[in-house]
């Protein structure tokens, strides 16, 4: 599951074509961490796929956008003229956060380009985390797995 910073929350709900990008940028960058970890397995040309959900409130109904996504974990690339599955086991704890950061700093490029996010002081009084984007997102985001 991925939460989105409270101060976030307003403009994609708001905005269901910017909330729609930010997903793609969450499932892309999954993507990418499992096709490039197939390479380091000598499996170049690997794909692999993932469903996600978008929610938009949390179970009493309040203003909470945020994404469930459920990955394959493993990828599949060619082998000869067949298919072949390619388990790539369980995320390490850094594997996570490197896919968060990843997803972070996409997501803030996505966000300032719009002007969205504003570069200040780096201090929010209203944000989770004191205002640094990529801590508010952190700190919101990795909710543990069941």
């Amino acid at each position: 599951m991925l939460t989105f910073p409270f101060s976030w929350r307003r403009s994609l709900a708001q905005d269901g074509a910017l909330l729609g990008r930010l997903t793609r940028i969450f499932e892309e960058t999954v993507h990418t961490f499992y096709v490039e970890r197939a390479a380091k397995d000598g499996k170049s040309g690997a794909n692999t796929g993932s469903v996600t959900v978008v929610q938009r409130t949390s179970s009493d109904l309040r203003l909470n956008p945020h994404l469930h996504l459920v990955a394959l974990d493993g990828a599949y690339h060619e082998q000869g003229a067949d298919l072949a599955w390619q388990a790539l086991g369980h995320l390490k704890t850094s594997e996570v956060g490197e896919v968060l950061k990843r997803t972070v700093r996409r997501m803030e490029k996505q966000l300032r380009r719009r002007g969205l996010l504003v570069e200040d002081d780096g201090t929010d009084p209203d944000a989770e985390g004191g205002g640094d984007p990529e801590s508010n997102l952190a700190a919101s985001a990795v909710r543990g797995s069941r």
